[in-house]
């Protein structure tokens, strides 16, 4: 059986027979995404790089849920009708995976993301999914705890909020409520500020008789 190599022909390609996970292997070294892609169509992308040395532009494809375009998800595809949903998210990690297989999610890594596409995008810069793809790995391989956003105050305060043992058991409402009662008064809007306006968070107080 023929390995597959980026010199070969189209004739020799369709002589050979090849499993979905050499394809999927070879479209990765020649810069084609996989990501959900089924076997037929790595193949018909494979033969039109083998024709033209160039790697498949790919075209916005409808979303079959909402009825509205989403881009294709390739690595080479501009970034213009993004979807925030699973599916994208496991077509970037797939760009990921293909140069460090093992590398594991980081908390905070989507948010950051998503903030660096809008930041790159209202700055007029022309990116692509494999920017995207580049852009995770670093937040993946991010040593320690991500630095905080300053614009992000409330999540700050949610993080805050959670790492207290104090609040173990409570809610996302309970985490609103605290942040709505901090907004309402002056002074700073951390997590510290409202701790201290907790008498519960101080020196326990004395039991009174008879309660």
């Amino acid at each position: 059986m023929a390995k597959l190599h980026a010199a070969m022909s189209v004739e020799e390609f369709d002589d050979n027979y090849f499993y979905a996970t050499e394809l999927k292997t070879f479209a990765r070294q020649l810069g084609i995404a996989v990501g959900r892609r089924r076997k037929l169509e790595l193949e018909a992308l494979i033969r039109e790089f083998l024709r033209t040395g160039t790697v498949p532009l790919a075209k916005p494809e409808p979303d079959r849920r909402s009825g509205k375009s989403r881009d294709k998800l390739a690595a080479e595809t501009i970034v213009r009708d993004y979807v925030d949903d699973r599916r994208t998210k496991a077509f970037l990690r797939d760009l990921v995976h293909a140069s460090v297989p093992a590398l594991r999610d980081k908390s905070g890594q989507w948010y950051r993301l998503n903030e660096w596409r809008r930041t790159q995008l209202r700055a007029g810069q022309r990116i692509t999914y494999a920017d995207l793809g580049n852009r995770l790995l670093e937040l993946m391989r991010w040593e320690g705890r991500f630095p905080r956003i300053p614009a992000g105050r409330f999540n700050n305060f949610v993080t805050d909020f959670w790492a207290d043992p104090a609040n173990k058991g409570k809610t996302r409402a309970d985490a609103v409520a605290a942040w709505e009662r901090i907004k309402s008064v002056p002074g700073p809007k951390t997590y510290e500020a409202y701790a201290a306006l907790e008498p519960s968070r101080g020196p326990e107080a004395p039991i009174e008789d008879g309660k």
